[in-house]
């Protein structure tokens, strides 16, 4: 009787422990009260916006999990029919926390780590090749010829500096089939501090297709649940292999008292 009271015991001992670890890694993974949206597609201007900085713009942006790209074109007129300059953002999305300011918005960043940019009309080259030497781009502007910035740390002459993390602060939403980012400064610098972050909108981006997701979603990490469900496993198999030499030791002793 003392023999198998004492197995029963140290059989549960396996199964109080797998549900131990499946409350664990069920609070691990909650929910959270309010889930970001997938800013993840193909985004595309639908009018000829107006930019501080620049007499008008167009902005193409492709969203791929953590990773994004975005093209910002600038304009010589109020039709957008006259492109001047490309300048290519590419580097790491991350969404942050809501809100506090726009309901069902979020806070999220945008961190280049790299820039490229093509001039598309002489006066903007001529433009670019006023900086002095080695400060925007390692060699001479031409027309349509597409040039990085990583070489030279930036170009300070139209305020890009990449010695420095390059993070834009920045709001989004989604409705329909539209993504919103906040309204520009009016001095029309960037987003470079969590305080010039936008507390209003400005133009919409019109999804224009899906994409791939290469990098998992934020809140989709899942190492330290399959660590928890592999510690299950083997404490499972540490404790049933104890519970066995145990109630062989019981069964044992119980053998000698009766012989006894």
């Amino acid at each position: 009787m003392r023999s198998n009271a004492a197995y029963n015991a140290v059989r549960s001992l396996p199964i109080l422990l797998v549900l131990m670890v499946a409350a664990v890694a069920r609070s691990a993974h909650a929910a959270p009260p309010q889930q970001a949206p997938l800013f993840s597609g193909a985004w595309s201007s639908t009018e000829c916006e107006p930019r501080p900085g620049a007499p008008f713009a167009q902005r193409e942006l492709t969203i791929s999990g953590e990773t994004y790209r975005l093209d910002l074109i600038s304009f010589a007129d109020a039709r957008c029919t006259i492109p001047t300059l490309r300048a290519r953002y590419e580097g790491r999305f991350a969404v942050r926390n809501p809100s506090s300011v726009i309901p069902e918005a979020w806070e999220v960043e945008f961190t280049a780590r790299q820039v490229l940019l093509t001039p598309y009309v002489l006066n903007t080259a001529d433009f670019l090749n006023s900086a002095p030497r080695g400060t925007c781009g390692r060699e001479q502007w031409f027309v349509s010829l597409e040039q990085e910035l990583a070489a030279t740390s930036g170009c300070p002459l139209i305020g890009i500096d990449l010695r420095r993390p390059f993070v834009e602060y920045d709001i989004a939403t989604i409705q329909g089939d539209r993504l919103l980012l906040g309204r520009r400064p009016p001095d029309g610098g960037y987003l470079f501090a969590p305080e010039r972050r936008p507390i209003a909108f400005g133009p919409s981006l019109l999804r224009t297709g899906n994409v791939a997701i290469l990098l998992p979603e934020v809140g989709e990490d899942r190492s330290f649940a399959v660590f928890l469900i592999a510690a299950g496993i083997l404490l499972l198999v540490g404790s049933w292999g104890i519970g066995r030499t145990r109630y062989a030791n019981l069964a044992n002793a119980d053998q000698f008292h009766v012989e006894s």
